[in-house]
């Protein structure tokens, strides 16, 4: 059955339980949404001609997305952090090449000295208390050429409407933020991100998918006959629904800071 969020629970221990009660089903589902997720990310590094060297992912989980990276060589070398300990186990049995690191993103006591070229925190951002404070934190912490940051746009016209009738904090997604893409791109230039591209678009499940999220969370078949309705109506109505209902949002942005250089091998404080 699906796990819900409640509002006193924060959204990096939410994921710690989801993954300890449901690891493998979990990981299956991130993995098929990796693949729209990484389009992202070749898409903004392609139209810029970056080809790093290294991509670093803060919030990894099982590692989907970072795996998906690899698969598709966008870089030389793979680092991936995550707090939850089974999905940096679960990572590095399944690929002993990537980089996996178990610490607290948000701690003071997390800490890379070595620069990286790319950050990457897809669907990360909208699980933190404090998105303001921990952006800030991170120009301090880490050192890096360009970030690339992905939310799910939920303060739209469909989202606000659902939001009347629920409260939005009470999901299966562990959500605590809420974003359009004025918002979001408000956040980062206010946390010292400069934006260089974005790339919009409306994820879809196939059937297959569906099924597989009736089995993975217990859903009723009036839930399965919405989802199926909803994946046919996003299709048909496309940049309708893109704009006005809920799509995902990804954005590349520099630092403001252009002196990092790239330079000895990396050190770690990890969680003890």
């Amino acid at each position: 059955m699906a796990l819900f969020k409640r509002p006193e629970v924060s959204g990096r221990d939410y994921y710690v339980s989801l993954y300890a009660s449901g690891l493998e089903q979990e990981a299956e589902w991130l993995r098929r949404g990796a693949v729209r997720k990484v389009n992202s990310i070749q898409i903004l590094l392609h139209r810029h001609s970056i080809q790093p060297q290294t991509i670093m992912e803060l919030g990894c989980g099982p590692g989907a997305v970072i795996r998906e990276c690899r698969r598709r060589s966008l870089a030389q070398r793979y680092i991936a952090v995550d707090y939850s300990a089974d999905a940096i186990s679960y990572l590095r049995a399944n690929e002993p090449d990537i980089e996996a690191i178990q610490a607290d993103i948000t701690s003071a006591h997390f800490h890379m000295a070595e620069a990286v070229d790319v950050v990457v925190l897809t669907h990360v951002i909208e699980h933190l208390e404090k998105p303001g404070e921990f952006l800030q934190a991170t120009l301090l912490k880490l050192k890096f050429r360009y970030l690339i940051a992905e939310v799910p746009l939920e303060d739209l016209l469909g989202g606000r409407l659902k939001g009347l009738f629920r409260d939005r904090l009470i999901n299966t997604t562990g959500h605590v933020q809420f974003f359009n893409s004025s918002s979001f791109m408000e956040l980062l230039t206010s946390n010292g991100f400069d934006l260089l591209d974005r790339h919009r678009y409306v994820p879809t499940n196939d059937l297959d998918t569906i099924r597989f999220l009736q089995t993975k969370d217990g859903l009723s078949r009036l839930v399965v006959s919405r989802m199926i309705a909803g994946a046919f109506l996003a299709r048909a109505l496309y940049p309708i629904w893109c704009r006005l209902y809920s799509a995902h949002f990804a954005v590349l942005c520099s630092r403001n800071d252009t002196s990092v250089r790239i330079t000895a091998p990396a050190r770690y404080k990890l969680l003890r």
